[in-house]
């Protein structure tokens, strides 16, 4: 069975937006043994989007359609849907019932626009939408034995919904079983070496390391995969799902019951804002400085001002100092320090663009590492980020 997914929305041609949806159905769609062959991006044209359909259509058995659902003038996908199978739309009237109940509720007037969520080609099965009120839908086309699935495009909304229409459609049950595991810290090259035997897998690199996904038709071979992988890779795995680096290090320092704070200059508050993005962790972020300038280095973390014109503010010794300082000053259990060139100016001869040196400290050790990342002003922030969390981590994963 063949399937294409199609994802609506000129922000995502546009560049102002990631498509994530795409991805996701994607994968519950291949976990259950479909051949997804295309993920189409259309925008919000209904030209664009009703010959995308046909195209799918003609090519798939299944086709997915995420977005463009809502009651805006933009929300043209309930209609190329009906100019593209040549069906015409009728309200759902338990829907209906259910948007004018609700919006009585709200004291809102239900417009045309508002009831056009309750439109449904002729003949197709409606999807409730447990947490909005854009239903979604399958129509079957029996003649060619071919269906059609559309979804909204608010991820809350299709994840549930995509579920739904996966059970409504048989396909309920997996056929292909996977696993993601996330590594930091070893190049994608070694990976490959260390994993050239496994033959169902392949890498994503990032900033923030090499996520690893594998997968098999029998779920005690793909154990035995995992049990192989984790022998190999060791503390290079960070997390055995989709869990960010802060996350796991968020869950280890409420666990060990310690606190942490960070002396930024090159990532400029990314390391501590990455922290607190995790729920509950004004249990253990106590604070930041983000030092940007050598004054504040000087004033703020007492900096010695003679090291930062012998070393300059790119060394090892103010790397220490500010991860050492900042502890004392917030008083916390651990801290982290960075200070660097991001880039794209800034480098000299003796210290190349994307030198980093990033500090760490319990109050007995302090460790400073020398770091060259390569790539844009961001990313190299980034990837600064990802490294010092990960000492963080492998520190509270050693007690």
């Amino acid at each position: 069975m063949k399937a294409i997914v199609i994802v609506t929305g000129s922000e995502f041609i546009q560049g102002r937006k990631y498509d994530k949806n795409g991805i996701f159905i994607a994968k519950r769609l291949f976990e259950r043994g479909v051949n997804v062959t295309g993920i189409i991006i259309s925008p919000d044209s209904l030209y664009e989007l009703t010959n995308y359909i046909k195209y799918a259509l003609d090519r798939a058995d299944l086709v997915f359609v995420s977005g463009g659902l809502g009651p805006t003038t933009d929300d043209i996908t309930r209609q190329a849907i009906a100019n593209a199978i040549g069906v015409a739309l009728i309200y759902h009237q338990d829907w209906l019932e259910k948007l004018k109940q609700d919006y009585r509720k709200l004291n809102v007037e239900i417009t045309e626009e508002r009831k056009s969520m309750a439109k449904i080609p002729y003949g197709a099965v409606l999807i409730e939408n447990p947490v909005g009120k854009a239903a979604g839908f399958i129509k079957v086309l029996d003649d060619v034995k071919k269906a059609i699935v559309a979804l909204p495009g608010v991820p809350s909304e299709m994840e549930p919904m995509l579920q739904d229409a996966l059970t409504k459609l048989g396909l309920n049950e997996k056929k292909v079983f996977t696993q993601v595991y996330r590594v930091f810290g070893i190049k994608e090259l070694d990976i490959n070496y260390l994993l050239e035997d496994i033959k169902n897998i392949s890498y994503n690199v990032s900033p923030k390391g090499t996520d690893i996904f594998i997968w098999e038709e029998n779920q005690q071979k793909l154990t035995e995969l995992k049990d192989k992988l984790k022998s190999r890779l060791g503390n290079f795995i960070y997390a055995e799902d989709e869990t960010e680096m802060e996350e796991v290090v968020g869950k280890l320092l409420r666990e060990k019951g310690l606190t942490v704070a960070t002396a930024e200059s090159s990532t400029g508050g990314l390391i501590v804002s990455r922290l607190v993005n995790v729920p509950g962790s004004s249990n253990y972020v106590l604070g930041s400085v983000v030092s940007y300038s050598n004054q504040v280095k000087i004033d703020l973390l007492k900096v010695n001002r003679e090291d930062l014109e012998k070393f300059g503010a790119v060394s090892e010794a103010v790397a220490k100092q500010m991860a050492e300082n900042v502890r004392t000053l917030i008083g916390s259990d651990l801290a982290v320090s960075d200070t660097g060139i991001a880039g794209p100016t800034g480098d000299t001869p003796e210290k190349p663009l994307g030198l980093h040196y990033i500090g760490f400290t319990d109050g007995k050790e302090t460790k400073v590492y020398k770091e060259i990342y390569r790539g844009s002003r961001n990313d190299v922030r980034l990837y600064i980020s990802q490294f010092a969390l990960n000492l963080l981590r492998l520190y509270l994963i050693s007690k």
